[in-house]
C-alpha cells in the first residue's frame, strides 16, 4: 500500500532546486485529480509512489506489479 508524504518533501525530491511549484499548486492538482494525493484540513499528502511526468495510474499499476513480483 502506498504512503502518503508532506507535499513540500514529494516536491523537493521531485523537482530541481529553484524549480519547485507552489504548494497551493499541488493542492490544486490533488483536487483537479492530476496527481494522486489527499487534502486533509487544509494540508497537501502526496503518495509516496508518485513521480512527476508519469500518468498517476501507470504509476500506480507499476508499483502493483514491483510488489507482487
Amino acid at each position: 500500500m502506498a504512503k502518503l508524504m508532506r507535499a513540500s518533501l514529494w516536491l523537493k525530491r521531485e523537482f530541481e532546486e529553484g524549480s519547485i511549484p507552489d504548494k497551493r499548486t499541488v493542492k490544486r492538482w490533488i483536487e483537479n485529480g492530476r496527481l494522486r494525493g489527499k487534502v486533509i484540513d487544509g494540508m497537501s499528502w502526496v503518495y509516496s509512489s508518485e513521480r512527476w511526468g508519469v500518468e498517476s495510474d501507470i504509476s500506480h499499476v507499476v508499483n502493483q506489479l514491483i510488489r507482487e513480483s
